[in-house]
């Protein structure tokens, strides 16, 4: 059993099952979710060139506020326009 913490509110559990992440890789644009949290950039521009250098497309956001949910803008246009997200954290 996996078990996803979610970040924007620990007032209470839930429960979530993780998607699967797709059998291959080949073709999908990764999107890079900045929190806006110091030092995100640098560790999103480093990924961004490893997964460049390895054929992926790379596409970049970025929250307004780390202590906020990204706007739906920003949401809509990950789930348009990539396959997977990967999102920097801090702390």
């Amino acid at each position: 059993m996996k078990f996803v913490r979610d970040p924007t509110s620990e007032a209470s559990e839930t429960m979530r099952t993780p998607k699967a992440l797709p059998p291959d890789l080949a073709g999908k644009t990764i999107a890079l979710l900045n929190i806006s949290k110091e030092r995100s950039d640098e560790f999103l521009d480093q990924l961004e060139v490893k997964f460049s250098e390895a054929g992926f497309p790379v596409k970049r956001y970025r929250k307004a506020s780390h202590s906020k949910t990204a706007a739906p803008e920003i949401i809509q246009a990950i789930v348009q326009e990539a396959d997977i997200v990967v999102e920097s954290l801090a702390d």
